[in-house]
């Protein structure tokens, strides 16, 4: 099972050229994640970046765990896989700042299906 994404705005989320694959793919019990890196050309907090093209959707919200690093710093980017199928990450990005998304696997949480 497979879902693909895209930044929200490439106006205020400049793709990184090195970018991942922008996709989940759901196999077994895992959860692999490949998502694009950008920089910020606005200063956000929590705030929905990836959006949903095509693919699966969790039943409930699951938290994807670090998913980038934002560059020159030791800060860490955690996401949140919504139950309409987009990614919000979590802890915010100032306008300029370069996140580095970077692949991940977690285990699926018990309870959660995909449609």
């Amino acid at each position: 099972m497979t879902a693909t994404f895209r930044l929200q705005d490439t106006k205020s989320f400049k793709p990184m050229s090195n970018g991942g694959g922008n996709v989940i793919t759901v196999r077994g019990n895992i959860i692999f994640g490949d998502l694009q890196g950008f920089q910020s050309a606005v200063r956000v907090g929590d705030f929905t970046v990836w959006m949903p093209v095509s693919g699966v959707k969790p039943s409930r919200s699951v938290n994807l765990g670090c998913v980038g690093g934002k560059d020159g710093l030791n800060y860490g980017v955690s996401g949140i896989w919504n139950t309409d199928g987009s990614i919000t990450m979590r802890g915010g990005i100032s306008s300029g700042e370069i996140m580095h998304a970077h692949r991940f696997a977690i285990p699926v949480p018990d309870g959660v299906t995909f449609d």
